[in-house]
């Protein structure tokens, strides 16, 4: 039994040092006794400091929990230190930790979804489950999560075996006889867990789901909870401000507003298409070799446009501009991989593509030049 799950409101505690180890990455003690909490379970590890030292990161292998610090620093085998574990980032996690639950449960009670994994990182958690979320069951869930910390159900933690659960609804089958730590939300979840959770529901505060994306057939589904919620408000709010003042427009008419803009954005982006197309056409009408070597200034879609029109013309182009961006249009007159594999083979070419164009760009501008040549003598060697 962990000692952070015996009594996890210590956060400031005094241990000696068991073992001491060092690596190439860092030093690893363990401690006679601590309160940190090891990685596992999605959460991740408590923060903190060991006699002033930053503890980079603490996990667990069997018994023993290792705690990660920078280095040696005068401690020494059966040294006393003094521990302090940090109580914000622990009450963050306890608090992201306990949110899980409660969604985890709602969404398998009210919805038959059932949650596959979950995970904690630094921005937003996460779980993942079997089924897709549509919009209505996100703003359900959400708004039955709200509600549930409204009803400030109490979070308790006690011990069973597997001899002794007797009639305890677990939300899924645990992988240990003894010592089954369950977490219980009021009458609404029973979990066997090993994390840090809070006492009440109202310490969660605020519940928000940020966002659902598809995933593996199922659902991964972004959240946040207490201070992490209203930071996410407040950034959202500022967003809005911003975007308030930046179109002139009230709240109520932000959305006509931005969906306007979206349609003028696309209908330029539509002008803007059709002309890049004419004067690529304009511009290749200029060429009358066979084969094209040229520096030019213009943005990657004129070039596209101009190298495909050329290639109908069953021409080879080869244009580049100083910021290291090479284009090769080779169509079905030759193999574009197999021109450019001897220069990528000796400069730093990074790109691709395939059998009729290669791109990409040179990542030292004085190769330029030289990669250009390379290309030049292979072009000579198809006319010869």
């Amino acid at each position: 039994m962990k000692l952070y799950q015996v009594d996890q409101d210590v956060l400031r505690f005094t241990s000696r040092i068991r073992s001491v180890k060092e690596k190439e990455d860092g030093v690893y003690i363990t401690l006679h006794s601590t309160y940190f909490y090891p990685e596992g379970g999605g959460q991740p590890a408590d923060q903190g400091t060991v006699n002033g030292k930053e503890v980079l990161d603490v996990f667990s292998e069997g018994e023993e929990i290792y705690h990660k610090l920078a280095s040696f620093s005068g401690l020494t085998i059966n040294m006393p230190v003094e521990c302090v574990i940090d109580q914000k980032v622990r009450e963050d996690h306890s608090i992201q930790h306990t949110a899980q639950h409660v969604l985890t449960a709602v969404l398998k009670d009210q919805f038959g979804v059932e949650t596959l994994s979950f995970h904690m990182g630094k921005v937003h958690a996460t779980i993942d489950t079997d089924l897709e979320i549509s919009e209505e069951v996100r703003l359900q869930a959400e708004q039955e999560v709200n509600d549930l910390i409204g009803k400030n159900l109490p979070v308790s933690t006690y011990y069973r075996d597997k001899y002794n659960l007797g009639d305890i609804p677990l939300r899924k089958a645990v992988q240990v006889d003894s010592n089954i730590r369950i977490v219980q939300i009021g009458e609404i979840d029973w979990c066997g867990c090993g994390g840090t959770h809070v006492k009440s529901l109202k310490d969660l505060r605020l519940f928000k789901i940020t966002a659902v994306e598809k995933y593996k057939g199922g659902s991964r589904i972004f959240y946040v909870a207490g201070e992490r919620a209203y930071r996410y408000l407040y950034d959202m709010e500022d967003a809005i401000s911003k975007l308030k003042a930046e179109l002139g427009v009230n709240l109520d008419e932000l959305p006509f507003r931005v969906r306007q803009v979206k349609e003028e954005r696309d209908e330029y982006r539509k002008a803007y298409g059709a002309l890049t197309l004419d004067l690529a056409r304009a511009l290749v009408e200029n060429y009358e070799e066979d084969t094209v070597v040229q520096e030019v200034e213009y943005e990657d879609e004129l070039i596209k446009a101009m190298g495909n029109h050329l290639m109908k013309k069953e021409k080879i182009a080869v244009f580049y501009r100083k910021d290291g961006r090479i284009f090769i249009f080779t169509g079905e007159s030759a193999d574009a991989k197999e021109l450019v594999r001897p220069a990528r083979e000796e400069f730093r070419f990074r790109g691709g593509g395939g059998k009729t164009m290669q791109q990409g760009f040179i990542e030292v501008s004085e190769e330029i030049g030289p990669f250009i040549s390379r290309i030049y003598e292979g072009l000579l060697k198809l006319e010869l």
